[in-house]
């Protein structure tokens, strides 16, 4: 292992940390990290899907006492969708070639950036309709894809909840923060048990996005947000272009 290669991956870490208590987008910074490492790309995906999945169990826990407010069935059944279509998208990411990868990748950021635009643009204004059956099956899609590819996931699984008009806004960010542990817990479980994580990198990057994440929601409200979001929008178009580029054009 080069050195060199993870002090820069954990630098990565402690950003991607950062960004993701700020404003999302944390894969964006630690999977080219992971590949510039010299990591396969199905490899360095499942790498950095293991390293950020301890910021999303802070996330619950800063939202317990509202997600106390949602119906257990409720979320009973939202668990057990994702819990299904996570395993099926992490199975299908660990049978990928390394080529296929890095061909759908740049769709899948692309994707992922836009919907976090749709996001930032629509903060407080997400629409709601009463489409509960629409609502479950974006949520299985979802999941699939946060299976496969943790990017943007929070942003998606917002997209599908707002479907059902259930609960407030802040209601569904404690479900979606629920449901990204829960789909990134099962899929780093896939990972793990088919040896697809690289932990000579990921237990000290894990170390480095959980102070980056400390050190993000301190800095929360001295930080221009909006500044952040549209950091996190220009590097996920930048990656998405560099590697369609990459694979594309080349």
């Amino acid at each position: 292992m080069d050195y060199s290669n993870l002090l820069f991956a954990c630098s990565a870490a402690l950003f991607a940390g950062g960004l993701n208590s700020i404003a999302g987008g944390g894969t964006f910074i630690t999977l080219p990290a992971l590949l510039s490492a010299g990591m396969s790309p199905v490899m360095a995906n499942t790498t950095s899907a293991s390293v950020m999945f301890p910021g999303y169990l802070g996330s619950v826990l800063g939202f317990r006492d509202v997600l106390s407010s949602v119906s257990g069935k409720y979320l009973f059944i939202l668990i057990v969708l994702s819990i299904l279509f996570s395993s099926v998208g992490a199975t299908l990411l660990i049978s990928s070639t390394d080529k296929f990868f890095m061909q759908v990748i740049p769709f899948l950021i692309l994707i992922a950036t836009l919907l976090f635009a749709i996001n930032v643009v629509n903060q407080n204004n997400i629409p709601k309709s009463q489409k509960p059956f629409l609502s479950k099956v974006l949520l299985g899609f979802v999941s699939s894809y946060g299976g496969y590819f943790n990017g943007g996931l929070g942003i998606a699984l917002l997209s599908a909840l707002s479907f059902e008009k259930k609960y407030s806004l802040r209601e569904l960010s404690a479900i979606k923060s629920l449901l990204s542990f829960v789909i990134t817990v099962v899929s780093v479980m896939v990972f793990i048990s088919n040896q697809f994580v690289v932990w000579s990198y990921a237990l000290y990057m894990i170390i480095f996005s959980v102070i980056g994440g400390y050190i993000g929601a301190r800095l929360t409200q001295l930080v221009n947000e909006n500044f952040i979001q549209y950091f996190v929008i220009l590097v996920g178009l930048s990656l998405s272009v560099g590697l369609f580029y990459l694979e594309y054009l080349i």
